[in-house]
């Protein structure tokens, strides 16, 4: 019985090996790239155009151009910003 039990944690230890492989490859894969300034810039000015005609109150502008930004960024498959400064 011990060859039995030994093939077992060394099949499991060996699976859980690959599996953490697996997973890391999948994030360091998905990992998307920054935007060209040009874009972001670009993606501001169109955001803060729609500001202006949705008549945002001034306290709502940065917060809603950070996210207005960061959501075209995400559909374009580039990685979100933190800040638009």
């Amino acid at each position: 019985m011990p060859s039995l039990i030994t093939s077992k944690t060394i099949i499991r230890t060996s699976l859980a090996a690959l599996l953490t492989s697996c997973v890391t490859v999948s994030f360091t894969a998905s990992a998307l790239p920054a935007a060209p300034l040009k874009d972001v810039l670009s993606l501001k000015e169109a955001c803060q155009q729609i500001a202006i005609e949705d008549q945002l109150p001034e306290a709502e502008v940065s917060a809603f151009l950070l996210d207005c930004v960061n959501d075209q960024l995400t559909e374009m498959g580039y990685e979100r910003i933190a800040s638009l400064d």
